[in-house]
């Protein structure tokens, strides 16, 4: 079953990654998150590759315009997109996707890298407790609207891409204790009364293990043979800025900058793992599973656990619900992208 021991752990930390180089040539890829951190490694070995077409997001215009003028300075790619995409607000995400379709564009790959991570419950406008939302609300609404395109392009030699960067830490997830009886999860893990300073303290593991759910309820869904080939990426720990907020807390930033010098991976050779999922082959036998040091490794116990089955499953349709209320065409892509499960 699957476990993080403490020895595993390190020998993976410092395990020298391969550097992806599969042809992109005749590709068009998305990388969410590209202006600082993993994400913005990742853009850079991308361009490098020259795909035919490289489209990156930053939280705004202004990161844009910065995350664009450095991958191609560092790259030699030129004429690389770079488009706003707040993972905060529902609204930018579907705007995001209403102009990726107003212009015409393609994906083979979508690297669904933007995450957060904090101490404190705060909310979105959009009513959503912030680490939830952005790290499996918006990702999964995210997900699931560029699905079409990604399923357009795949081919029965080549599947498309979709990778979700999960990480290590859903290891740590607590279990949900009494889901069984909660008439609904997401209203539950959304409630403020419920969000204690001790179930915030594991709100970013927590997120991180629905990614690994999502991933899995949406890849057993998928007709075979898949023409997208879906993921969740752990990166291993990484010197990146995820950690900037917890940091703002003297005592976490030592602790954080502590264990960071002892074991965190270069952030280049952390994204060298988002990559590899991204654009090497085998890209199949990847499908639906969990991959760390670019391997496909064991999902938590949890996740595997009767328990933690049936909270994926109710998950999964309460995930649905709430996505397709906020654009509807999370209804019609599920209706005619997905199998549909027997009454």
């Amino acid at each position: 079953m699957g476990q993080l021991t403490v020895f595993g752990y390190l020998r993976e930390q410092w395990t020298e990654l391969p550097i992806p180089t599969a042809d992109v040539s005749d590709q068009s890829l998305i990388v969410v998150g590209a202006n600082v951190g993993l994400g913005h490694e990742a853009a850079v070995h991308l361009a490098q590759l020259k795909p035919k077409s490289l489209l990156i997001t930053s939280r705004d215009g202004v990161k844009c315009e910065k995350s664009k003028a450095d991958v191609e300075s560092r790259s030699g790619m030129t004429g690389i997109e770079s488009w706003p995409l707040e993972l905060c607000s529902f609204d930018s995400v579907r705007s995001f996707v209403d102009t990726f379709e107003a212009k015409g564009c393609t994906a083979n790959v979508l690297i669904a890298n933007a995450g957060i991570s904090t101490l404190k419950y705060t909310k979105t406008p959009d009513g959503y407790e912030t680490t939830f939302q952005v790290n499996y609300l918006s990702t999964a609404l995210l997900s699931l609207l560029i699905l079409p395109h990604l399923i357009k392009a795949g081919t029965p030699e080549r599947a498309s891409r979709l990778v979700i960067v999960s990480s290590e830490f859903h290891y740590l997830a607590n279990r949900l204790k009494g889901a069984d009886t909660w008439p609904s999860i997401i209203e539950k893990i959304n409630d403020e009364a419920y969000c204690t300073s001790s179930v915030m303290l594991n709100r970013y593991s927590l997120s991180k293990l629905l990614e690994v759910m999502f991933i899995r309820e949406l890849s057993s869904r998928l007709p075979t043979p898949t023409l997208v080939a879906a993921s969740t990426v752990n990166p291993g720990s990484c010197h990146s800025c995820l950690t900037r907020e917890v940091e703002s807390n003297p005592l976490f930033k030592f602790a954080v900058r502590t264990y960071k010098g002892l074991v965190a991976r270069a952030t280049e050779m952390g994204s060298r793992t988002l990559v590899h999922a991204a654009i090497e082959p085998n890209e199949r036998e990847r499908h639906g599973r969990y991959l760390s040091s670019c391997e496909v490794a064991e999902e938590s116990d949890y996740t595997l656990s009767t328990e933690g089955r049936e909270v994926s499953k109710r998950l999964w349709h309460e995930t649905l619900e709430i996505l397709g209320d906020i654009d509807p065409r999370v209804n019609t892509i599920v209706s005619e992208y997905l199998v549909q499960e027997k009454a």
